[in-house]
């Protein structure tokens, strides 16, 4: 399970969601959720707290090094995106090739690489 998205998730509805809230909306299992969530618990970034009514709800929200985290993820998504819309392609089909897939990844690094050294 891709722990930013459930991050994320977590970061729009803090302390309404649950791990099978989280599962139902992304549509794959409650056990692959789980796993997220409890390493992303060991970690630091996500908690659960305990509804009074009824113990086995737990609704989920982010810790204060959880929400630094998704909002260094998101910056980072948003850089790759603009990045990865400045690679030309040979075509313009809307489906990708290997090659050209290699191409983006050979700007990217290379952009990368030349912004590590400039830093």
């Amino acid at each position: 399970m891709d722990q930013y998205a459930i991050l994320h998730q977590i970061l729009e509805q803090p302390g309404k969601l649950t791990s099978a809230a989280v599962a139902d909306s992304r549509g794959i299992s409650r056990a692959a959720v789980s796993r997220g969530i409890s390493q992303l618990i060991r970690r630091g970034y996500v908690q659960q707290s305990y509804e009074t009514t009824d113990r086995r709800v737990r609704p989920l929200s982010l810790t204060a090094s959880g929400e630094q985290l998704e909002i260094e993820c998101a910056k980072l998504v948003q850089a790759s995106t603009k990045l990865m819309n400045q690679v030309d392609l040979a075509d313009s089909g809307s489906s990708l090739t290997m090659g050209q897939l290699t191409q983006m990844l050979a700007a990217l690094t290379t952009r990368e690489g030349a912004n590590a050294s400039e830093n």
